[in-house]
């Protein structure tokens, strides 16, 4: 079954439409219908349609906007536009926005039972296009040249010039049109054989499902290089203006994910990096994009990680690591007290088998404190830790490689535990700040999520996540809760008019104010105003 939502602010129509068709035979489940634009996007949230019918004119929000907003959320959903005008600008718009047909009232419902038919054949084709595993493995040999591979890959891995960039990038026919470019990784959250039961054949079909998905967004719509790397994990180089390079980037990550895990039953988590102004600098983006991607343990699954959401100061990339010092790093970065402890002891096993002297070994522990102090000034965080335990002096006044190991370990954790402190402290410091912030501006029209989010330092992503965490409710449901409790205390203790207090509150639409006033309240803001004065009001 097919989720479908009808939008119609005619009660008749709606529900003139519901009681004339039979959506279970025509392969549809009528998920919702509603008299409103605004009211549809804020369902959807909880769960997208398949296919949208919609009025054009209505209150609060119009059929057109509804469409583009859906559009700009939820890649896949068809719009079909039902309307009594026939003004060849609505329809020049509609087609604009990718809506699928363009229907007048009267309703001919054989035509309409048509349409519903027709359109269930063409969502099973592009679910079968998608989730056919024999298609996929068809793609898979016929994928993009490995020539082509290895050089995007030696392209974010290695130092290229400008002029062998320009050359290989005529060859292989691709571009980025800049000018800001950055690099994400995705990577697929399940472990090895946890999706397929055990199958690699299958697990690699379905690891080759999600970079297509990837490809068909960031690729065909986007206008990125997408390739595979050698640690089986999916790189997209994406260039932008410099204005809205991230923020698109983060939109496609995040349409991509909701792909893959409607169709494959994947979830999947993308690490971004920072924009770089020239192609030759995509590298020190792509191992940013690769550093967010480790503190996935530390955030969950099935997450948009930005390097910038994560780690703050300058960001200081240093080639040659050993693959003991990229481990060790990266179980500090991400919180991971068990797995440090254990590479500790594994590369202290290693040293007592190669070292053929103390001078190298004491060479060795100094080279690693170096990278750990580095870490620090990266993030920001740990330096107390690190400074109170003096260890470049220390470290010579120890004898075996045995003490060396129970002194790091000890060092390493409590680096590790006041990072994990204060990072916790500075990301409840800067919520503090949004939540006072919307306290202060809920009056505001136009407060938005992404206005509280700039002023938590932080991406819409980041903070709408972090902020449902703190608060415990969603940035709507938190603003809508302080503007009504505001408007409650207005209308029990002034004579202002409902219009009025809209206005306070931050609504523009006195008629919108009333409907959301009822939902929440449960009378509205005139029934309100009497309760109160009997002492009845909650």
């Amino acid at each position: 079954m097919y989720r479908i939502y009808l939008i119609d602010d005619e009660d008749e129509v709606r529900e003139g439409i519901i009681g004339k068709t039979d959506w279970a035979a025509f392969g549809f489940e009528l998920a919702g219908a509603f008299g409103n634009g605004k009211d549809a996007l804020e369902a959807a949230e909880a769960g997208p349609p398949d296919l949208v019918i919609t009025d054009i004119c209505m209150p609060f929000m119009d059929g057109l906007e509804l469409t583009k907003r859906l559009g700009e959320r939820y890649r896949d959903i068809k719009t079909v536009i039902l309307t009594g005008y026939e003004d060849f600008e609505y329809a020049k718009r509609a087609i604009s926005l990718k809506v699928h047909e363009y229907l007048l009232k009267p309703i001919n419902f054989q035509e309409f039972s048509d349409l519903l038919a027709r359109l269930k054949r063409e969502l099973d084709e592009e679910r079968e296009r998608r989730e056919d595993l024999q298609r996929l493995r068809l793609q898979l040999n016929e994928s993009l040249p490995l020539l082509r591979e290895k050089f995007l890959e030696r392209l974010v891995t290695t130092s290229v010039s400008g002029e062998e960039i320009e050359r290989k990038f005529r060859m292989f026919g691709i571009s980025l049109k800049g000018p800001a470019y950055l690099a994400l990784v995705m990577d697929i959250d399940e472990p090895a054989g946890e999706a397929t039961g055990g199958k690699e054949t299958e697990r690699e079909l379905l690891r080759f499902g999600a970079a297509n998905i990837v490809q068909e967004i960031f690729g065909q719509e986007g206008g990125g290089l997408v390739f595979g790397t050698k640690d089986e994990k999916t790189a997209i180089l994406f260039s932008g203006a410099p204005e809205t390079c991230f923020v698109t980037a983060q939109s496609l990550a995040e349409q991509a994910a909701y792909c893959i895990e409607k169709y494959l039953k994947l979830r999947v988590s993308f690490g971004i990096g920072r924009i770089r102004d020239r192609i030759s600098n995509l590298s020190s983006s792509y191992l940013e994009a690769i550093s967010a991607l480790d503190y996935r343990f530390l955030l969950g699954k099935n997450r948009i990680i930005a390097i910038d959401d994560v780690e703050k100061g300058r960001n200081r990339h240093r080639n040659g690591y050993a693959e003991w010092e990229k481990k060790l790093i990266s179980a500090m970065k991400t919180g991971d007290e068990k797995a440090f402890a254990a590479r500790i002891a594994e590369w202290i096993e290693q040293l007592k088998e190669t070292l053929p002297t103390a001078e190298k070994g004491y060479a060795s522990i100094q080279r690693f404190l170096v990278s750990v102090m580095n870490l620090i000034e990266e993030t920001g965080y740990g330096e107390e830790a690190f400074e109170a335990a003096r260890p470049f002096a220390h470290i010579l006044t120890l004898k075996t490689l045995d003490d060396i190991k129970d002194w790091l370990t000890d060092l390493g954790l409590a680096v590790i535990r006041q990072m994990e402190c204060l990072r916790s402290n500075e990301a409840h410091s800067h919520l503090r700040r949004a939540e006072a912030f919307i306290r202060e501006n809920y009056s505001d029209p136009g407060l938005s999520l992404q206005h509280a989010a700039q002023k938590a330092c932080m991406s819409m992503n980041y903070f709408s996540a972090m902020f449902k965490q703190y608060s415990g409710e969603t940035f709507v449901e938190y603003l809508t809760r302080i503007r009504l409790e505001k408007a409650k205390e207005l209308l029990a203790g002034t004579a202002l008019k409902t219009y009025e207090i809209a206005e306070r509150v931050g609504y523009e639409d006195p008629q919108y104010f009333s409907v959301i006033f009822k939902r929440n309240v449960g009378m509205t803001p005139k029934e309100f105003r009497a309760a109160a004065k009997e002492g009845k009001a909650g």
